[in-house]
């Protein structure tokens, strides 16, 4: 009997365990309530993907960036847009991603037309979307243009 129930007791845990390493799921509502409730500080949107080269060779920078900014009004918020989350929680778990991160609905990527990963949007300190592009930042160029929203009133 307990070489019966051993095996049964593994297999209805397994999935509590996936749920609890799964991230929350953002829509476009959700991010535009996101955004509202972070004005004031300056917001990086980084979309990426977990099977994406560069979006690897970016976050390292993010994180770096963002522990370098935490206590100056500066909030970076990852965007998951794999088509399959299962890989998703683990991947940040491993970068050290310890800032915000959700998987996007397919609305986000739609509203800030992401058609190649990585992407980056940055938000001013008002709430408005001052860059919107493709392509990888570098540190250099990420703190260029933190340290300037950042100036500004």
């Amino acid at each position: 009997m307990k070489k019966i129930l051993l095996p049964l007791l593994v297999c209805l845990l397994l999935p509590c365990a996936a749920l609890a390493e799964s991230l929350p799921r953002l829509n476009l509502a959700g991010l535009t309530e996101l955004l509202a409730s972070n004005r004031g500080k300056v917001v990086l949107l980084n979309f990426f993907a977990t099977w994406c080269p560069p979006c690897r060779v970016e976050i390292p920078e993010l994180i770096r960036t963002s522990k370098e900014y935490a206590n100056k009004g500066v909030l970076i918020i990852s965007l998951a847009v794999d088509e399959d989350a299962g890989p998703v929680a683990p991947f940040v778990k491993k970068m050290g991603m310890e800032y915000p991160v959700y998987l996007a609905d397919r609305d986000i990527a739609l509203a800030y037309r992401v058609s190649s990963i990585p992407h980056n949007a940055f938000y001013s300190k008002d709430g408005q979307l001052v860059l919107s592009e493709p392509g990888m930042a570098d540190e250099s160029m990420l703190k260029m243009v933190i340290d300037k929203l950042l100036s500004q009133k």
